[in-house]
């Protein structure tokens, strides 16, 4: 009786040596597709699957998996303690845990501990596991804020594009151009083209962090300014931009002209910066409306006039064509056209008339202008001459 419950003792004892080999393998080799663990004295067979399990599911999962570990350590700790993590473990845990790096909520990490079932790493894990809350919470990633010292660099760059008010941007004009700038200021101009002069339209940009006091003065050159040349900015503050408005007309006939200026502003210094702006002739041209019995009024009481002949492009194939590119290139009002000929009017700012007289004949086309001022006629045929070769 005494051999038989040796012997049973023995066999006892077999069977638990056999569980704890068969549990060390299992930590050295990993799980098999038909490897079973034994944790409570059944074998479990069934495959292992890396799969999404419902929240119901997985809760319930979770506590029985928290009972199954504390009851296996304290069977299996004295082993535990001896048995060495190899790398390849490690790795396998890193690659199921991180092979999404875009999740960060806490159900992807359950999941990721729940499909790895290996039994004798169960303690290790719940000790290292990650708070419910969020996957980043206590990880070692470092969210990079910009420094206040990048921060104040990049609003020094920062240059604001300004634009016309509501009101002038109904009105024909040109689009905004930047002129010049420096490390403070950038300047940009926009022509509008009013009725009754040319609307210079002059953009002053604070490129600082800080307010700056500034003045703008213009210099006539071949133009006349309406009003004080100057334009006095109390103060432009950081990362805004300050306007000045300037009507001006021609003061002295030409094809072409310039008006320059400068910005006297204080920074860290006093400093200038100056600029120039490109005029045309037909900036200062305005359509003259009238009726046929003015126009030949005033034909014959004008005496200073030029004749020319030019040569009709090939793109105009017809009189009417000649004529809508003189209406729409040199702003040239259409009084009449009769046959092969035609007769427009304008006016340069703010009341010095001009008229045209054009006629075609053998593919050619004569222009003939009168005006009381004598170098306005011949400043419109060489725009005309131009217009139509560009054409």
């Amino acid at each position: 009786m005494q051999l038989n419950l040796d012997s049973d003792q023995v066999s006892s004892l077999s069977e638990e040596e056999k569980e704890k080999q068969q549990l060390a393998s299992t930590l050295f080799v990993g799980l098999g597709s038909n490897a079973g663990v034994s944790l409570m004295g059944k074998v479990d067979l069934c495959t292992q699957k890396f799969k999404r399990r419902s929240k119901v599911d997985e809760a319930q999962s979770n506590e029985e998996a928290l009972d199954m570990q504390n009851s296996a350590a304290s069977d299996f700790d004295p082993l535990l303690d001896t048995v060495p993590i190899t790398k390849e473990d490690c790795d396998g845990d890193k690659r199921t845990t991180l092979r999404k790096p875009s999740l960060c909520s806490s159900d992807t990490v359950e999941e990721a501990l729940q499909s790895v079932k290996k039994p004798g790493l169960d303690d290790k894990l719940s000790a290292s596991r990650l708070p419910q809350l969020s996957l980043f919470a206590d990880s070692n990633i470092e969210v990079l804020q910009p420094s206040p010292s990048s921060q104040c660099e990049n609003a020094n760059k920062t240059v604001l594009l300004p634009s016309l008010a509501e009101e002038l941007a109904e009105l024909p004009h040109s689009e905004v151009a930047e002129l010049c700038q420096s490390d403070a200021l950038a300047l940009y101009l926009c022509k509008v083209w009013k009725d009754d002069s040319l609307l210079l339209v002059v953009f002053v940009s604070n490129k600082n962090t800080s307010a700056l006091n500034a003045i703008l003065f213009l210099l006539k050159n071949t133009v006349q300014i309406l009003e004080s040349p100057a334009c006095q900015f109390s103060v432009i503050e950081a990362q805004s931009v300050g306007c000045c408005q300037k009507c001006v007309w021609m003061d002295k006939v030409c094809t072409q002209g310039v008006i320059s200026g400068f910005v006297n502003y204080q920074s860290e210094v006093e400093s200038r910066l100056e600029f120039s702006v490109p005029l045309s002739l037909l900036d200062f041209i305005r359509p003259m409306e009238m009726t046929t019995e003015d126009f030949g009024k005033l034909w014959l009481s004008l005496s200073n006039d030029v004749k020319q002949n030019i040569k009709m492009p090939s793109s105009q194939d017809s009189f009417s064509a000649a004529v809508s590119v003189l209406h729409q290139k040199l702003k040239l009002h259409v009084v009449d056209i009769i046959g092969n000929e035609g007769i427009l009017a304008c006016q340069l700012l703010p009341s010095v008339p001009c008229l045209l007289h054009c006629r075609t004949h053998s593919g050619m086309l004569t222009l003939w202008f009168r005006s009381p001022c004598s170098a306005l006629p011949d400043g419109l045929l060489y725009q005309c001459q131009k217009v139509m070769e560009e054409s």
